[in-house]
């Protein structure tokens, strides 16, 4: 009997126990305030993805397209927002792309101080940034500054950037031009 009844006090523990689906209900029935994520603002990851920001800015200076195309995600859920447009799958944004390289003779990219949150497998980074460009068509200077958000995921243990915004900023609203390099 005592081990009869050390079963039956066991299942009920056992049953007690919220289950994983019990789990996630609960916590999605909890306030918005219970469930605010809490972003990893330095360590490991955030240096990762910043030397990943690093490596582009440097690959897209030397436009070296097989560098800086080896950091984006190759699949049709990539997203790119520039000037030019909205650009949906990796197919499509790398045509625009490979389009803006081809019709330049020289270009630069500067990234501003970049602010860098990860959630998870998920990275956002927020910067501004400037292009200093000529265009093998005309030889006209195409300076360009604005802003950026990108967001990266962990893809086989490498961050890959997943979608890109880039605006550009109004003239003379950009502070690009007071930074130190």
């Amino acid at each position: 009997m005592k081990k009869s009844a050390a079963r039956k006090k066991s299942a009920k523990k056992a049953s007690a126990r919220p289950r994983p689906a019990k789990r996630a209900a609960r916590a999605l029935a909890r306030p918005a305030a219970a469930r605010t994520a809490h972003p990893q603002l330095a360590g490991p990851d955030v240096d990762a993805v910043l030397r990943i920001m690093d490596a582009m800015e440097k690959a897209w200076s030397d436009m070296d397209l097989p560098e800086l195309y080896s950091h984006y995600w190759h699949n049709d859920g990539f997203v790119l927002f520039t000037s030019r447009g909205a650009y949906y799958g990796w197919d499509e944004a790398k045509k625009m792309l490979d389009t803006y390289f081809n019709n330049l003779e020289e270009v630069s990219l500067k990234f501003g101080p970049r602010k860098v949150r990860v959630f998870g497998d998920a990275a956002t980074v927020v910067y501004e940034w400037r292009t200093d460009a000529r265009s093998k068509i005309d030889g006209t200077r195409l300076l360009r500054e604005g802003y950026g958000t990108d967001v990266f995921l962990l893809e086989n243990g490498a961050w890959k950037l997943y979608h890109n915004h880039a605006s550009l900023a109004r003239e003379g609203t950009s502070r690009m031009q007071n930074h130190p390099w």
